[in-house]
């Protein structure tokens, strides 16, 4: 967690006041109310510019440019953006930033409608098509994921942030598992090698999963929502990038 993070979440603190417990309320609250957080899209071919929707909590949007702020190549090519958040969490929070040559809202408040965890033990395989349509075939041990429905600005979606257990591509040479060589938005794909030598890696900041044209659309595809409905696709892309 950032420095200036944690002072905008306990600065309320030093108030004298019998109302801090509710003003400490309020910014916890706002702590893990959703937002929109759209950055550029590293899976489109790298002599163009597109965006691409993110979600999540302030919370889990603080990791990500913690991370991106303890990498110094990152945090140095990264600057710009990094100074946005820390005036976003320095009281301008209508400030706007530059994705695909347009300014945009830094943070657009979402709401959150459902939300339901799953873990799923993976005995086959799948495919993932990259952006230049080269499939991959996909393998892992396990797959643990939240999904959320959520709305913003009248449009509808279906959410994902998943941690899989030993993430892996079929290769001539065998399976190569996933873990190091990552090209998407830097810091969004992370990972942790374990004592028993297995591999976690889960993409920080939630990614869409479906779309819907209407509330009702919406809720129809919570209450059908089965296991082997998880789409990991976004996931996949931020983890090959455009490669």
């Amino acid at each position: 967690m950032s420095d200036i993070f944690k002072e905008w979440v306990y600065s309320s603190r030093i108030l004298v006041t019998p109302d801090i417990t509710k003003v400490l309320e309020r910014k916890l609250k706002k702590m893990n109310k959703y937002y929109q957080l759209v950055l550029d899209d590293y899976s489109k071919p790298s002599f163009t510019s597109f965006p691409k929707q993110y979600y999540g909590t302030l919370s889990q949007i603080d990791e990500l440019f913690t991370a991106m702020k303890r990498n110094s190549r990152v945090s140095e090519k990264y600057h710009q953006i990094l100074s946005t958040y820390d005036r976003y969490l320095n009281g301008e929070t209508d400030i706007t930033h530059n994705v695909a040559y347009e300014e945009i809202p830094f943070l657009t408040p979402v709401e959150r409608i459902f939300g339901i965890k799953q873990s799923e033990e993976m005995d086959s395989r799948w495919e993932h098509l990259n952006t230049w349509s080269c499939s991959y075939m996909m393998k892992c041990d396990r797959a643990d994921s939240t999904h959320i429905w959520v709305s913003c600005q009248g449009e509808y979606m279906r959410c994902i942030q998943t941690r899989f257990i030993n993430l892996r591509y079929e290769d001539p040479m065998g399976d190569r598992v996933l873990g190091c060589f990552l090209l998407g938005y830097p810091e969004q794909i992370t990972s942790i090698e374990l004592e028993d030598s297995s591999c976690q890696l889960w993409n920080r900041l939630f990614v869409i999963e479906k779309t819907f044209e209407t509330e009702i659309d919406l809720r129809n595809d919570y209450q059908n929502f089965t296991p082997d409905s998880s789409d990991y696709t976004e996931i996949l892309n931020d983890i090959f990038g455009d490669g």
